[in-house]
């Protein structure tokens, strides 16, 4: 658990370094349409209204089981959703659990802040939880994540999701750190 944290620390910090520009963009006319930003010294981290994107994650899943040690997995899978606009959006996904065999299918909603050249975001998923063997159930699943625009259409990012699944006489709970790559179409 230690040495994910530091792991994770540390990809943050290098994306940071790699993120940030080195100097100011040179200024110039605007040649867009009056009351557009798009041109030579408009905002380079601006999101446009209405559109796909596709997020490929990879990390670790953790399951707080008491009375035993915590058991930890790892986790990849996608999401894909719509940006209805620069702060909503909705999202459905795909994930699995190495050491559970376990599928993830979830949909939800994707509420984002940007500020250059930081993107943060709040999710709220409903997800069914798929063993290979055994029932399914449901479940909820919050979660919070920050991304580094390296482009108008590519991000990078890590996330955060906490999940309640609803079993017949008891709720477990299951942490999920992972990173994502996101392209914006």
């Amino acid at each position: 658990m230690k040495r994910t944290a530091i792991s994770l620390l540390t990809l943050a910090l290098v994306l940071c370094a790699i993120a940030i520009p080195a100097g100011a963009q040179e200024t110039g006319r605007t040649d867009g349409s009056e009351g557009s930003e798009y041109g030579k010294g408009g905002n380079p981290f601006g999101s446009p209204v209405g559109r796909l994107f596709l997020s490929a994650s990879f990390g670790s899943g953790f399951f707080d089981i008491q009375g035993t040690d915590n058991k930890t997995g790892f986790l990849y899978g996608f999401d894909l959703g719509y940006e209805m606009d620069e702060w909503i959006g909705l999202q459905a996904g795909y994930s699995y659990l190495s050491d559970r065999d376990l599928s993830i299918f979830s949909l939800g909603s994707n509420l984002s802040y940007p500020w250059n050249p930081f993107v943060y975001s709040l999710t709220i998923h409903a997800s069914i939880y798929a063993p290979d063997a055994g029932d399914r159930h449901f479940g909820l699943a919050p979660g919070a994540g920050i991304d580094i625009v390296v482009h108008d259409r590519v991000r990078i990012g890590l996330n955060y999701k906490h999940d309640f699944i609803f079993t017949d006489n008891r709720t477990t709970d299951m942490d999920r750190v992972y990173a994502g790559l996101k392209f914006c179409f």
